[in-house]
């Protein structure tokens, strides 16, 4: 009786169900009919078959999303085969993972079937040019693995951060194989923590080996490289043995070196000189909290700097030649000549230098040759001369808050105000005044000064990193 109940309703057309005579009707009459066991009964076969029926439609939708999984697979591979046969997708893989980091070269050879022949024809060897960032989970198993299927001599640029657990595994890694070819390196990068903690210590004494054996490796194959940043190292050992192997080719070179393990022995310079030279900033700092300026210096050679500078096929290219908390050492005839030559690069706009012999420029330096040095570089304004240094910049040092420092009335200053202020620490040297210098200069000569007076109030503040970032963008 219920079976032909429910089947009466189901049969039912739908313009009836609602209808006082129709198969509702009709169904609602018969169920009054039931008893109460029967409509329990009627209720217990509903639900079963509703549970079938979202069985049913779960088993579907299961098959929906397995059939969509299939079309997708079955569209990407015919979007492959495609990109395969079309123009780009025969492109060298050399002439398109240059432009591409880590990921996305990765990514790329995934996806294209022509970029993954290639990369087979390579016995399987990752050819990454460009490595960033590495994972810092990098465990030393896996970096050894990672190390091996590396195509080393494809890589043009490395930003190695040894603050990194995974970095310091794979360049201990990279420097254990047979042969470690960097042939097209343009641009490297090495910073290590500032820190002078128990764990900076020992994390150098790790990493010190394994930078060693990387200096050795690229002396081995000599790249081409062109920008050179080291930051925080405890040792120069790298740093000398880089200018020593790739100086031919060097453009950017910023380095600085902290703690007293930096200094123990002078910076050595390549007796070949960098002939393309644009930038050369070299800082050295202690951990002590004590002024900079009093402070032990690191050591450079007068004669090696000369001849670096001398090497320099176009002078005018030269920008920035600083070497903060360092020392020139060298006798009067090396040190007077290596004055003269800084005239020659017109192009400076950032200088700092500090030489051991006292009283520097009035020993070694005639008056005449040093203002005809100053007037050589036009594109600085704040110059300052001291008992045995030279600072001149394009900015307004950080240590000098305002343009009212040096002059107070606010206003463009007179040029002659402007060659006393940059001379007066010297000239006693001279046994002269500003004064009487300036009355003697010709009038074409005033008017270098009458030039940097206007452009005085118009520089900004700044700081010597910010400022060489400014000037050579970094490709790392």
């Amino acid at each position: 009786q219920v079976s032909a109940v429910m089947a009466s309703a189901t049969r039912a057309p739908a313009g009836t169900m609602a209808g006082p005579g129709g198969g509702a009707g009709a169904a609602c009459t018969s169920m009054e009919r039931l008893e109460d066991a029967e409509l329990l009964r009627l209720e217990d076969e509903e639900k079963r078959r509703l549970a079938h029926i979202a069985g049913q439609i779960a088993a579907l939708e299961e098959q929906r999303r397995c059939g969509e999984a299939k079309r997708r697979r079955a569209k990407r591979e015919l979007l492959l085969r495609a990109f395969a046969a079309s123009p780009l997708g025969r492109v060298p893989a050399g002439s398109v993972l240059p432009f591409l980091n880590a990921g996305e070269a990765l990514r790329w050879l995934t996806a294209s079937p022509a970029v993954a022949m290639q990369f087979r024809a390579l016995g399987g060897r990752l050819p990454l040019p460009h490595l960033r960032t590495v994972s810092p989970n990098l465990k030393p198993s896996a970096s050894e693995g990672l190390a091996r299927r590396l195509q080393w001599q494809a890589v043009e640029t490395m930003l190695v951060d040894l603050s990194s657990d995974g970095w310091v595994a794979l360049l201990g890694a990279m420097v254990q194989l047979e042969k470690l070819d960097l042939t097209s390196l343009r641009a490297l990068s090495i910073a290590f923590p500032a820190g002078r903690s128990p764990m900076c210590v020992h994390l150098w004494q790790v990493v010190a080996p394994s930078l060693s054996r990387l200096g050795a490796g690229i002396v081995a194959t000599r790249p081409p490289l062109q920008e050179l940043v080291l930051r925080d190292l405890r040792s120069a050992e790298l740093l000398a043995s880089v200018l020593d192997c790739c100086g031919r080719h060097l453009r950017v070179c910023r380095a600085s070196l902290l703690g007293p393990e930096s200094r123990r022995r002078p910076l050595q310079l390549p007796p070949a000189g960098l002939p393309a030279l644009e930038c050369f900033m070299v800082k050295h700092r202690d951990f002590c909290e004590q002024r900079a300026s009093r402070q032990e210096r690191l050591g450079v050679s007068a004669r090696q700097l000369l001849m670096c500078l001398e090497a320099i096929g176009r002078p005018e290219r030269l920008q920035v030649l600083v070497l903060c908390g360092m020392c020139i050492d060298g006798g009067r005839e090396e040190t007077s000549e290596l004055l003269r030559r800084l005239g020659a690069f017109r192009g400076l706009c950032a200088v700092s230098l500090r030489f051991s012999l006292p009283s520097t420029f009035g020993t070694l330096l005639p008056l005449r040759q040093l203002i005809t040095l100053r007037r050589s570089w036009p594109r600085v304004g704040h110059f300052t001369l001291c008992d045995r240094s030279i600072h001149a910049f394009d900015y307004w040092p950080e240590q000098i808050t305002d343009f009212k420092e040096q002059y107070p009335h606010g206003h463009v200053p007179q040029p002659s105000e402007v060659f006393a202020n940059e001379f007066r620490n010297v000239l006693v040297q001279y046994g002269t005044t500003a004064g009487h210098e300036w009355r003697k200069l010709p009038l074409r000569e005033q008017a270098f000064w009458a030039d940097i007076a206007r452009m005085l109030p118009r520089m900004c503040h700044s700081e010597v990193l910010r400022r060489v970032e400014d000037i050579f963008p970094t490709c790392l």
